[in-house]
């Protein structure tokens, strides 16, 4: 991805983050980068492919690293099960660190998308399916082996209880600094993540040991 490209998209990001993915106007994106709208049709076309590249800027790089931490500590271990705090910190700590650790960012792109997905648009959900596919794929079966193989059902629900929390945790984060009453540190990811994983590990344990339905 060029300068022009990454120019583009970060002045996306805080467009959408603003006025949603409806409300967001192409040519307040191209005031923004200081491009014209030529640039744009001729890099990204319209605003749904402009909208799924910043996705894909943000988010690919953070798969990467989670299934490389995911791989190297499977062949690190043997390739026995590894511990289930330790898959879902692989899942949760790159996301947070990425997103929420970034300075300078006011968490604009946990705005932009939780604003575009409150808009229920189908190709969101069709980009949110391609994106995590391999993900979901991976971490499915690290999660299932790690708790000795629970099934298919409690490891359907397992991974839409991690995912639900992720996409919440991101999209409401600054409601930490209103409960906390200010005493907790927005851009602490590790604080953050730490007690994430502490929390939806318990979760995914609970769920694997309930009991069969009669």
């Amino acid at each position: 991805m060029n300068n022009t490209q990454v120019k583009i998209i970060e002045a996306a990001e805080i467009e959408f983050a603003e006025r949603g993915y409806g409300g967001a106007s192409i040519r307040e994106i191209t005031k923004r980068a200081g491009v014209n709208i030529a640039a744009i049709n001729y890099h990204f076309g319209t605003k749904e492919v402009l909208f799924k590249e910043m996705v894909r800027h943000r988010i690919e790089p953070i798969n990467h690293l989670r299934i490389d931490m995911l791989e190297k500590a499977t062949i690190e271990n043997d390739s026995k099960p590894l511990p289930i705090q330790k898959v879902v910190d692989f899942m949760v700590r790159p996301l947070l660190s990425q997103l929420i650790g970034e300075p300078g960012t006011d968490f604009r792109f946990m705005r932009a998308m939780g604003k575009a997905m409150s808009e229920e648009r189908a190709f969101m959900r069709e980009l949110h399916q391609d994106i995590l596919k391999e993900i979901v794929t991976k971490f499915s079966k690290a999660i299932s082996d790690s708790l000795g193989h629970p099934g298919f059902e409690k490891i359907s629900y397992g991974m839409h209880f991690l995912s639900c929390c992720m996409l919440g945790v991101m999209m409401q984060h600054s409601r930490l600094q209103f409960i906390s009453c200010g005493k907790i540190d927005l851009h602490d990811t590790d604080g953050l993540a730490d007690h994430l994983v502490a929390f939806i590990s318990s979760g995914l344990e609970a769920v694997s040991k309930l009991s069969p339905k009669t």
